[in-house]
């Protein structure tokens, strides 16, 4: 085999054979596992216990075992909604696993370079390999010189070099084993390339790399919890004692009644009264954890992570959502996420100060060195039908305004060969390639025009002659185009070879190329919005910082004498304690390197500022990794997308605006459910332990209280999770880093609402509505607190006085609505003795509105003194 690749019939026989490149998903669970997990929880469990006594009790003659089949039912709606919900969760969590895992790889078939999604490489395909890129299948190098990182495979990141297999042929190879992870010629899926450049030949895929083994021992799809999730679970828990004692002390109330009132029949008597009293304890209980709580962030966080795919937002690890709503530093790039990224090059211009443009028929012998050290030095490289591909955006828009096609790259290639090559990354700043040139060695040098500029002594004519250079020509040259946010590049050559990470102070200059990249509409506008709503923009370029302060200020990034724009260099001369006192005024750092983020991150979390970091090199990932919120491009290498929290699919400034937006709407989303759950957990306790010591009566039913804790809330979580996001959000300062769960305003809202509601059902007790409801109160009791609860639903939803606002975007919440209403007056009219109600006539339905109804205007009250 050569490195002419397969054929397509070839590609197609070697899918048959082998398979795809697909890698197998972790163990997901069933919906019978599911179903255990529902009844592995204490509260379900508590009320299966329930459930089986109550029906024990009935069997020995001891109460009706309608209620038995009233708790029954419920726990069985709890079961479904729960299957159902996970389910559904856990099919959203795979989508996106599969989203992010989907990248493009270039395969050489038919001795054509294509660019294909990397599940469609087969057994025997030719792979190309580029520094930043995670290699895609297992397989011996045949071509180029590469150094990988094994961390993926054995936790080791200490880089090792491989090298081209030896006399290959596609069959020759020793099965590699698990611990030959040190091969020097054998590459393995999932690992990544760290430098250099070569290529691969595939020889196992999908489910038999030995990245597929390791993956086949991971059990199901699970995350540890969050912050925010851990909070929730301390919030329920403080709840749960509060409810726990209240809920031991009118057990002990009801048993000392009945026997104070009564006395004990029998020793049955006694057991049965004794198991009432505990159930009804248990039932407070249950009515006070919030069981909603947990529910919810799973619901809020799949409901979010499907619109923000809408929004160009691919959220890989979804748990970092709401914690981009708190984000108050935000560190964006500036080419292609700002701007568009679209390179045109509008300029080249000689040592002398000559603009020749790009037309190689015209340029002599300058443009053959330009040409030269495109190809040679660049990534870029033409697909079967001559289409760009590889490279980053200057090396594709250079290699597209020189007008070159597939014969002129290989004659190149050919008549230059190489011998070493070092690529450009974000922190050296240059690439060099030296070749073979008749009997001697030339470097060819592509640089960031200060860099060339500093080393170069000549340079060349149309004609090939070398001249002394003027410095200050092209400097000046430079500058104009920096000013009118144009990025720039230079290209130089020496004579020799090249010493790894050193540039000699005898180049001969070529070009200093200019080249537009527009910015994006909206970005100013979104900037503003951020700004606006607390968040500091900073932007983070490998530019010149003239080019960067203009394309600040024409951004809205820059607008005061007060802002700053430096360079890495100046930021890299102060100390962390000066930079901390200067951070908030920060705007633009210029010339920045991936060890200038790092330090950014490192210093504003140590200041207690949570920050968001953009980055699309491979350099980039530890100041991603290390960042609250960690943003890649669509475009970044793989590492920096492993290394990241959100994928911004489209590259675009007003995409990563939207994550905040986003991050706060999940965080308003769940402080709505807390206001509309917490008051009726508290009522009920309240209701629960008052009503038989103040009025003799029970408020409700065990049963009652299950159906409006546990199925109300539920239905409710999800009606809340699909509230829309609110421009009105972004009018607010960011909660920052460790925000508490549960603020001031909200805990408020609950104490009032629950004083409110407690007062409304105070009005059951006195004429005239106590002589309206008569026998039915029971009934009354329980429609009145769902209906009342639903219609708080809307009041808290919204910060505004018109509650309706936004539900054209959450049908959701209409629909559940709906079928709460319904369904209590079906349960009020038809659940007879099993649930302990009966029907209520008209005249006690419109008593039961009206009452209900007041939450509105006491919520409007609320809102009116906040």
């Amino acid at each position: 085999m050569t490195l002419t690749g397969l054929s397509l019939n070839q590609v197609a026989a070697s899918r048959k054979k082998y398979g795809a490149n697909v890698m197998p998903d972790p163990r997901v669970k069933t919906a019978w596992d599911f179903l255990v997990d529902v009844f592995r929880d204490k509260i379900n469990m508590i009320l299966l216990i329930m459930t089986i006594i109550f029906a024990g009790l009935s069997l020995l003659g001891y109460g009706d075992i309608t209620e038995a089949i009233g708790i029954g039912v419920v726990l069985g709606i709890v079961a479904i909604v729960n299957v159902i919900t996970h389910l559904r969760s856990q099919h959203s969590t795979l989508e996106l696993r599969r989203r992010a895992a989907l990248t493009t790889c270039n395969v050489i078939r038919g001795g054509r370079i294509r660019n294909v999604q990397s599940t469609e490489i087969v057994v025997g395909d030719i792979v190309l390999l580029q520094a930043g890129e995670s290699i895609p299948a297992d397989g011996y190098l045949v071509h180029g010189h590469i150094s990988v990182n094994n961390s993926v495979l054995n936790g080791e990141s200490e880089e090792v070099h491989k090298s081209p297999i030896p006399r290959f042929k596609y069959d020759r190879g020793a099965p590699i084993t698990a611990n030959d992870y040190n091969n020097a010629n054998y590459v393995f899926a999932g690992t990544t390339v760290h430098g250099g450049g070569g290529a691969m030949c595939v020889t196992r895929v999908g489910p038999n790399t030995e990245n597929a083994k390791i993956l086949k021992t991971l059990t199901d799809i699970g995350e540890e919890k969050t912050a925010l999730q851990i909070g929730l679970d301390n919030l329920a828990g403080l709840i749960g004692k509060i409810g726990g004692g209240c809920a031991f002390g009118i057990a002990v109330i009801m048993i000392f009644m009945h026997w104070y009132v009564y006395g004990f029949a029998d020793f049955g008597d006694l057991v049965y009264t004794v198991v009432r009293a505990i159930a009804m304890g248990l039932t407070i209980f249950v009515a006070a954890v919030p069981e909603g709580l947990p529910f919810i962030i799973g619901i809020i966080t799949a409901q979010n992570a499907r619109k923000m795919t809408q929004m160009n937002l691919l959220a890989k690890n979804p748990a970092k959502i709401p914690e981009a709503g708190n984000i108050q530093i935000l560190c964006t790039d500036k080419t292609g996420t700002i701007t568009y990224g679209k390179m045109l090059p509008v300029a080249n211009y000689t040592g002398d100060g000559t603009n020749i443009g790009f037309n190689r028929d015209t340029g002599g012998a300058v443009m053959r060195h330009v040409v030269n050290n495109i190809v040679l030095n660049g990534r870029a490289m033409l697909d079967a039908d001559d289409q760009i591909v590889g490279g980053n955006s200057t090396e594709r828009a250079l290699f597209g305004a020189l007008g070159l096609n597939q014969k002129m790259v290989k004659n190149i290639r050919r008549e230059h060969p190489i011998l070493t090559k070092t690529l450009f990354n974000s922190a050296n700043k240059f690439s060099a390639t030296t070749v073979r040139v008749g009997k001697g060695l030339r470097t060819y040098v592509m640089a960031a025009p200060e860099i060339i500029l500093a080393h170069s002594k000549f340079y060349v004519d149309l004609g090939g002659k070398t001249h002394p250079l003027n410095r200050a020509t092209v400097r000046r040259i430079i500058v104009s185009n920096a000013r009118r946010a144009m990025r720039v590049i230079a290209t130089a050559y020496y004579d020799g070879p090249h010493k790894a990470g050193q540039i000699p102070d005898n180049l001969t200059f070529v070009t200093v190329s200019a080249l537009r990249d527009d910015i994006r509409p909206g970005v100013a506008d979104m900037v503003r919005e951020l700004q606006s709503a607390g968040v500091s923009v900073m932007m983070i370029t490998g530019d010149i910082l003239e080019t960067a302060r203009v394309i600040a200020h024409e951004s809205g990034i820059l607008q005061s004498e007060n802002d700053i724009a430096i360079t890495a260099t100046e930021f890299d001369k102060m100390s962390d304690g000066m930079v901390r006192r200067i951070l908030p005024k920060i705007r633009v750092i210029a010339r920045a390197t991936p060890h200038t983020k790092l330090r950014l991150v490192q210093i504003a979390q140590e200041s207690g500022l949570c920050i968001g970091m953009c980055g699309d090199g491979t350099n980039d990932a530890p100041a991603l990794k290390g960042a609250d919120v960690g943003y890649a491009m669509g475009d970044s290498t793989d590492v920096c997308k492993e290394a990241s929290d959100i994928i911004i699919t489209d590259n675009n400034f007003v995409s990563i605006g939207n994550s905040i937006l986003m991050g706060r709407t999940f965080m308003h989303n769940v402080t709505g459910f807390l206001r509309f759950q917490l008051p009726i957990n508290f009522i009920l306790v309240v209701l629960c332990t008052l009503f038989p010591l103040l009025a003799g009566v029970t408020a409700f039913m065990a049963v009652q209280i299950l159906i409006i804790n546990i199925v109300i809330d539920s239905l409710n979580s999800l009606a809340f999770g699909g509230e829309p996001p609110r421009m009105e959000y972004m009018t607010e300062p960011p909660a920052g880093k460790n925000a508490p769960l549960v603020t001031g305003d909200t805990i408020a809202g609950v104490i009032w609402t629950t004083i409110a509601g407690i007062f409304i059902f105070a009005l059951t007790l006195i004429q005239p509505f106590s002589s309206i409801f008569g026998d039915a109160a029971m009934f009354a009791r329980f429609a009145l607190i769902i209906i009342m609860a639903m219609l708080n639903g809307f009041c808290v939803r919204v910060r505004g006085f018109d509650i309706f606002s936004g539900l054209s975007k959450n049908p959701m919440f209409l629909i559940i609505t709906a079928v709460v209403f319904v369904g209590t007056y079906l349960c009020v009219t038809f659940g007879g003795a099993m649930l302990g109600l009966g029907p209520l006539n008209l005249s006690q339905w419109l008593t039961v509105m009206g009452l209900s109804i007041l939450i509105v205007p006491i919520n409007f009250i609320y809102k009116m003194l906040r």
